[in-house]
């Protein structure tokens, strides 16, 4: 893939990112003395401290900022605990009524970063060197990168932002960063010491930029994409008060309803108001936001996110329970950098569509759209520095997306190695090989009625299988009713929602929810042969994709694919939580779900998966001792494991006797859409095979181990989401139904995903 990092000249720095306002022009500068910085010039023997101290007295003594003001943060984190790590930049810009003096670094109110750095070539995260890569390899370059992104990625979580500049000062060297969700924008590094006219003239443009210019998420006209609050705001007071449990909130858990116990036709359940009073965190700022909706806008009432995706350079996903100002209610309200193709259609309008439909098991849509026109501008840069359009070209091997990764250009190698502890996010991989340019992200809302529970959360092993199968039927309704394929059946993708049923005695029933659709696509594209795909054909979460998926390369993502997803969605829940005579889940779970192997470049399935479903059937725990959980889960996996077996038996073996009768194609195929045959040659005679040139008529050769009649009856199995589903018929429910009824679950002590306790 492209780099992350572009880099860019200084002028060429200022006049697209600090534009001077109207009817202001570069001579109307202040006068700066030519000596500001020379208490710096002896930059090699004074220490990181030294520097720090000098640069910020020098900027602040001259007003090189004006109405801003440089402050040191580097003494101690802040108070604000985030993602179970503390981090403290050595300094940064505020505004002058918001300068911190406890020497925090106060992330919520942070314009600017500033950061400071002894040594010039090995603390400084990128290279100048001509014929070198901008983004040294080097241990320590990679340590001060590493350490930068981390400071960009908690401001982006904590404050809402189109952007974020930063200043690295590296003894007497200096650059200018400006991140984005596409990726970073840097200068050079230049002598500042030398040259202080140039870093005076970049901090005094600074001074000049609106907050939408400095990259927060606000609008100059009279109501803005997202408003701080503070705490005498009245908004601000009342989400304390809409925090507080209310007489008639309704427990969440799933039960049958006491007599007196519902107390209003739509009671609020409690873990959405334990939600929301969680977000109430004092050392958070809290926002009134819009969305669109239609032609106007609504607002709502968030605080700290309940949910955030790690990375930079990513969509920056972040979810809240919110209030609706105008329906009063709380709601779930999710904002991302999607990603912005063309003819790509956001998540909400997907989500109408199966809504309008009458899919079930998924959220109620409520209103989206794109923030005004907030759009990365980094692949801008990056683009206009290219000499022609870059394509994929084949037969290139992959560039590891991340850091943690073995260099894809080792050999081929039959060791299953860790993929990644989190989620690994697969669309960023265009079959097999990554995109050649920058990818182009739009900030986006979307607000649903549903707020639900993580999956986690259950009680029992029949309320697991329950959940799993409700979701099941919403995949089978966006297939056969709406034509798409959700592409991203996973463990955060799969929720719990709590539901008051009415019919007879009142009760609240756990339902299971197929949340976000953001990565779907229909599944055929020959109505609309034009029609490119709206995401690269591999994406999902590489834990719970299928082994075909994994496997081969490209394969578009049919029902089988996500029908196993569930399968391995099952197992991570029963294998994690659930007691088993597994002595080491967190060693199962490593092999079986995180790790990779590695052939020519691109990361395939791991050994661990691939056995399992493909050619044992069946689960172990090492050495061939069975995988045993004690209850009737044992079942479902003994019964579903062997027709999976059974459907890459077939598949292969079809595979194998096309590869031997099909002749070579003539040109490459599309990896998208196929290419519409020309008017002259009809669609029956395009597909017919071409003769062979041989006296003998073809004939399909013997192939060793064939599947056999079982065989090739299970693998159609798996074509259906009947298969899953097993629904009730003629009054009697069918065997894995009856199965499901009395597994049970046995609740871990510990959370974490690296120990858990055996139960009995």
């Amino acid at each position: 893939m492209a780099h992350k990092a572009v880099r860019i000249e200084v002028t060429e720095f200022l006049d697209t990112f600090f534009p001077l306002p109207e009817g202001v022009t570069a001579d109307q500068h202040p006068q700066w003395a030519e000596d500001i910085f020379d208490g710096l010039a002896a930059g090699e023997v004074l220490t990181e401290q030294e520097i720090q101290g000098r640069f910020v007295k020098a900027v602040n003594d001259h007003d090189l900022i004006p109405g801003l003001n440089l402050s040191t943060s580097s003494e101690k984190p802040d108070i604000t605990e985030v993602g179970n790590f503390k981090q403290k930049p050595d300094a940064a810009i505020f505004k002058t009524g918001s300068v911190p003096t406890d020497g925090r670094p106060h992330w919520a109110d942070q314009l600017i970063i500033v950061e400071f750095k002894r040594y010039t070539t090995s603390q400084d995260p990128f290279d100048d060197r001509k014929g070198a890569g901008l983004e040294s390899d080097a241990a320590t370059r990679e340590e001060v990168r590493g350490q930068l992104i981390d400071y960009s990625e908690l401001v982006f979580r904590i404050q809402h932002r189109t952007a974020l500049f930063m200043i690295l000062v590296i003894n007497r060297k200096i650059r200018v960063l400006r991140w984005d969700r596409s990726g970073t924008v840097v200068t050079p590094a230049f002598d500042y010491v030398a040259e202080p006219q140039v870093l005076c003239e970049i901090l005094w443009r600074m001074s000049l930029l609106s907050d939408e210019q400095l990259g927060i998420d606000t609008h100059q006209q009279n109501h803005t994409p997202a408003t701080r609050l503070h705490p005498n705001d009245t908004d601000y007071k009342y989400m304390d008060f809409l925090a507080t449990p209310g007489p008639n909130d309704l427990a969440s858990d799933a039960h049958d309803l006491e007599a007196g116990e519902l107390k209003a036709d739509f009671p609020v359940f409690e873990h959405v108001r334990d939600k929301f009073r969680e977000a109430m965190d004092p050392k958070w700022p809290r926002y009134r936001v819009e969305v669109p909706d239609g032609n106007v806008t609504r607002l709502f009432l968030i605080g700290k996110p309940s949910f955030y995706a790690h990375g930079m350079a990513c969509r920056g996903t972040k979810g809240f329970v919110a209030w609706d100002i105008q329906a009063e209610r709380f709601v779930w309200l999710k904002g991302a950098w999607r990603i912005d193709y063309e003819r790509m259609e956001p998540e909400g309008a997907i989500l109408g569509k199966l809504n309008a439909k009458g899919v079930v098991n998924i959220p109620t849509l409520v209103c989206h759209g794109d923030i005004r026109n907030q759009k990365t501008r980094t692949p801008d840069i990056w683009e206009a520095q290219q000499p022609v359009p870059l394509t994929p070209a084949p037969g290139v091997a992959s560039v590891s997306p991340s850091p943690t990764l073995v260099d894809p250009s080792s050999p081929i190698s039959s060791k299953s190695r860790k993929r990644s502890l989190d989620e690994v996010e697969l669309d960023d991989v265009f079959g097999g090989q990554e995109e050649y340019t920058l990818r182009r992200h739009a900030h986006y809302r979307i607000v649903v009625e549903e707020v639900a529970k993580p999956l986690s959360d259950f009680h029992r092993g029949r309320q697991l299988v329950g959940i799993i199968i409700d979701c099941v039927e919403a995949h089978k309704d966006a297939v056969t009713k709406a034509n798409i394929v959700h592409r991203d059946v996973s463990s955060g993708n799969i929720l719990i929602l709590p539901k008051l049923e009415r019919s007879g005695k009142p009760y609240v029933a756990w339902r299971g929810l197929l949340a976000d659709w953001e990565l779907s696509k229909p599944i055929h594209c020959e109505a609309e042969p034009l029609l490119r795909p709206r995401q690269p054909p591999k994406t999902g979460t590489w834990q719970f994709l299928s082994v075909g998926m994994l496997t081969e390369n490209p394969k578009t993502v049919e029902i089988p694919d996500e029908l196993e997803s569930y399968l391995h969605v099952l197992l991570y829940f029963s294998v994690r939580y659930l007691s088993s005579d597994c002595e080491d889940p967190a060693e199962f779970i490593e092999q079986y779900f995180d790790s990779y192997t590695l052939q020519n470049g691109v990361y395939k399935c791991g050994a661990r998966k691939r056995e399992v479903v493909k050619a044992d059937g069946q689960l172990t725990v090492g050495d061939g001792v069975p995988l045993i959980f004690g209850s009737p889960m044992d079942n479902i996996f003994r019964d579903l494991l062997p027709v999976f077996k059974a459907y890459y038996k077939v598949q292969g073996h079809l595979k194998a006797q096309n590869a031997l009768l099909a002749p070579p194609p003539e040109t490459s195929q599309s990896l998208s859409c196929p290419v519409p045959p020309s008017p002259s040659v009809s669609v029956e005679e395009r597909r017919a095979p071409r003769p062979r040139k041989s006296l003998r008529k073809p004939r399909a050769p013997r192939m060793p181990n064939a599947p056999t009649a079982e065989d090739e009856e299970d693998a159609a199995l798996v074509e259906d989401h009947e298969f899953m589903l097993d629904t009730p018929r003629n009054g009697a429910m069918t065997r894995s139904m009856i199965v499901f009824q009395s597994a049970t679950r046995h609740r871990s002590l510990l959370r974490t995903r690296a120990v858990r306790p055996r139960s009995q």
